[in-house]
């Protein structure tokens, strides 16, 4: 007797064959094939352009980062001599650290002549990096055999600039080749017969798994390994900067995706998949789908309407799943579990969505969830919390330095930081807390299923207590703090993109206020934040527009009455919004960093304004300039002051350099070395707003001052407040038992400048003399107040 398999496919055939629904079934497995067959080729071939775009990014990202290494060293100030005997034992011990990239480093002399590492040297004259480097620029060269070691490279190459700016020399660094393929070996599916590889502007195989490849082959010119049908597509690839292609490589039919790599002389990163990745499963399924036609085809009157729907039950789901995944829902799976084609089909559609899921909605690195998935599971919260009258919160995590981390032990050390932050975040998730890595060191958590915002402030504390602990990285033992801002719905937003803003706002405002802070969303942070993006944007083009000036403002001799001194005082003067209070821009300046360019012109105009009013016949004063924490811990700061005075010509005792009690306290011990190394250059020495901080005696005796400045607000009711008039007489005693100098900020009427005099004050600064004033005006001061 046969026995037959009722679960098999031949069962199903033989039993279709009565069925009388043959030709609806059948135009509905037609349309299921089609619908599939379209759905995973148009998902494999958008999702395997990104990934070409993406890899090339993180090509062109490693080259921008050897280009930024390279300046690095160049800029060095051992580099920078050009003393190859005293610069070589640095760059062999530089060169240790990263051999995993670099073959050896070198420097070229103005003559073209070089020496490496490897204790060799040669003739680099007539290399295009050479002369593209002495033209000023970084540049990655095009792929050449090294006259040093023999092998295939390519050099990262960055001018050398002496303290005036002049190029007088080129810094290299060699990649060799293999190694490059090394580092984007990783960068493939994870299918056999798939591969990255990467070509110059020309064709010219430079990185390649098959090393014998390297400068040997090229895609416009036919060999062994170079058919006609890689010549034939060759000049699409090298043509346009991005694109796909189908040729055999060897002797494989493949799928090519090429990208533009940045920061590269046009050359292509190509993606190599076997036609098979993709055919094999859409010629799977329609074999499949056509053999269920045909059983629909068979299909009789018999068991007409039971089998009919047993049979087209689970194609419609498949169906609708493909649907649903052509449309780009990529959390959508099939619950299809039987145990033939269908179900085949079926799982390994799940397991193919699992995949491009875990490709679209997680981090690489982390293996968190995106911004992508963290947004969606946001939009997704919001729709309960709106249905359910709830709350919940959106939490901005910022690591704090980071980039020290990174500039310091390298991005693989940052990291591995990142990693061992994201599993020790990940030990807080739950249904009730979703956790997010955004990028770089920034983190997201969605708090949902509290009742009270002190649950959700209570966990943020322990999150950042989390960072507190110790972390041991590549055996470097260091601690680190993270600034977190919060928004909750609905109080500070009722959609996903206005929560996550806020929270972002409150995170940049917790930075503005140091290391280690937490912050809630406020309102009115959208218009402060908008103020400073505008003025930091501003900012980066008002010192070449010309917009900053300065304004000087007198100080007075008590007794005489005569200009002694004036304080150099910046204004911008921006051409739309007007007058730019310094209160306001001087912060930013420090965050962005522009403040050692306005510090420094601002140093050097003062300068060179006094000198000219000293050619000028006018009495000799001293110009006093108000220093940044920034500026002071720059390691050529004194160079720097050394070298204005002497471009200059003003001699050191005419120049007075200002800080702030505050500054000098929580900078002490390095400050106290600078001020010193200051004071014995000639220079005058102003500590500012003292009275307001810690007022210590330990710190006047230590540092090397020559002026107090009582700040204005113990001079405003100094004859009102006996207790003001009695700091100021504090004040003026200590100076004169110290042999300091002591100016009275903020004198503004005749009886505060008498008392002050009377009190046996030095010097007077304020607007009872005169305010701040423009070059011109000043000018004039200095004549009626000053004499010649």
């Amino acid at each position: 007797m046969l026995k037959v398999n009722t679960r098999s496919i031949m069962f199903k055939i033989l039993v279709m064959i009565i069925s009388i629904s043959v030709l609806e079934a059948f135009i509905l497995i037609s349309m299921s094939g089609y619908m599939t067959e379209a759905a995973l080729e148009n998902v494999i071939d958008e999702n395997s352009m990104k990934n070409a775009q993406l890899y090339s990014e993180i090509v062109g990202n490693w080259f921008a980062e050897r280009a930024k290494e390279i300046e690095v060293y160049a800029n060095s100030p051992i580099v920078r001599t050009m003393d190859w005997a005293s610069t070589k034992e640095y760059l062999k011990e530089e060169i240790k650290g990263r051999l995993d990239i670099y073959d050896h480093f070198f420097i070229v002399n103005e003559e073209g002549y070089y020496m490496t590492t490897l204790d060799d040297s040669s003739y680099a004259k007539d290399r295009a990096y050479y002369k593209a480097a002495m033209a000023g620029n970084t540049v990655v060269s095009d792929p050449i055999i090294s006259r040093t070691t023999g092998n295939q490279i390519s050099v990262v190459a960055a001018p050398i600039r002496n303290d005036y700016g002049r190029v007088v020399g080129v810094m290299g660094g060699t990649i060799n080749l293999i190694k490059l393929s090394k580092i984007i070996s990783d960068l493939k599916y994870s299918y056999p017969g798939s591969y990255t590889y990467i070509v110059d502007n020309s064709g010219l195989v430079i990185a390649h798994p098959t090393k014998e490849y390297i400068m040997k082959e090229n895609i416009t010119v036919k060999s062994d390994v170079i058919d006609d049908s890689i010549l034939r597509e060759s000049s699409h690839i090298l043509n346009n900067k991005n694109g796909s292609t189908q040729y055999t490589f060897d002797d494989v039919p493949s799928m090519n995706y090429y990208q533009e790599i940045p920061n590269t002389n046009n050359w292509k990163l190509i993606v190599k998949i076997p036609v098979s990745y993709w055919h094999n499963p859409v010629k799977y399924a329609n074999i499949n789908l056509g053999v269920i036609g045909l059983v629909g085809f068979i299909v009789s009157a018999c068991m007409g309407l039971l089998v009919s729907k047993s049979i087209s039950s689970p194609i419609i789901k498949l169906k609708n799943v493909f649907t649903g995944a052509a449309a780009g829902d990529l959390s959508i799976r099939s619950n299809i579990d039987t145990d033939d084609e269908i179900g085949d089909a079926s799982r390994g559609f799940n397991k193919m969505m699992d995949t491009l899921s875990l490709l679209t909605y997680y981090d690489t690195l982390t293996q968190l969830p995106n911004r992508m998935l963290f947004n969606t599971r946001l939009e997704q919260e919001l729709e309960k919390a709106a249905l359910r009258n709830g709350q919940l919160a959106v939490m901005i995590l910022d690591i704090d330095r980071f980039g020290s981390i990174n500039n310091t032990l390298g991005l693989t050390a940052g990291d591995k930081l990142l990693k061992s932050l994201a599993d020790k975040l990940g030990c807080i998730a739950n249904d009730e807390c979703i956790v997010s890595h955004m990028g770089e060191d920034r983190f997201a958590v969605l708090f949902t299923g509290f009742s009270q915002k002190e649950e959700v402030l209570k966990l943020s504390d322990e999150i950042r207590d989390i960072l507190k602990q110790p972390w041991v990285v590549d055996e470097h033992r260091f601690y680190i703090t993270a600034c977190t801002g919060m928004a909750f719905y609905p109080d500070d937003g009722s959609c996903s993109d206005s929560l996550f803003k806020n929270a972002f706002s409150a995170m940049l405002k917790a930075k503005s206020r140091g290391c280690d802070n937490s912050q809630l969303y406020d309102p009115s942070m959208n218009a402060q934040l908008l103020e400073q993006l505008n003025l930091d944007s501003n900012m980066h083009h008002a010192l070449d527009n010309g917009e900053f000036s300065l304004h000087y403002q007198p100080q007075i001799d008590a007794e005489s009455g005569e200009i002694v001194g004036c304080e150099a005082l910046i204004r911008w003067n921006h051409p739309e919004l007007g007058m730019i209070s310094p209160m306001k821009f001087i912060p930013i300046s420090e965050a962005n960093g522009l403040i050692i360019l306005i510090g420094r012109w601002v140093l050097y105009t003062a300068c060179m304004q006094n000198k000219l009013w000293q050619e000028e016949g006018n009495k000799p004063i001293y110009v006093s300039v108000n220093l940044s924490v920034v500026q002071l811990i720059q390691e050529d700061f004194i160079d720097m002051v050394s070298q204005i005075l002497d471009e200059t010509g003003l001699s050191p005792e005419y120049l007075e350099l200002e800080i702030t009690e505050s500054v000098a306290v929580k900078n002490h011990e390095y400050i106290t070395g600078i001020l010193e190394r200051l004071k014995k250059m000639g220079i005058r020495i102003a500590l500012d707003d003292f009275g307001t901080g810690y007022s210590s005696l330990n710190y006047l005796k230590n540092f090397a001052i020559t002026t107090l400045k009582i700040d204005r607000s113990f001079i405003s009711d100094i004859n009102e407040n006996p207790k003001n008039a009695a700091i100021v007489s504090t004040i003026l005693a200590m100076g004169k038992n110290l042999k300091l100098n002591v100016t009275a900020e903020g004198v503004e009427t005749k009886e505060q400048y008498e008392t002050l005099r009377n009190k046996g004050c030095d010097i007077i600064q304020g607007y009872y003399f005169s305010r701040p004033l423009p070059l011109n005006e000043f000018e004039n001061q200095i004549k009626k107040l000053g004499g010649k």
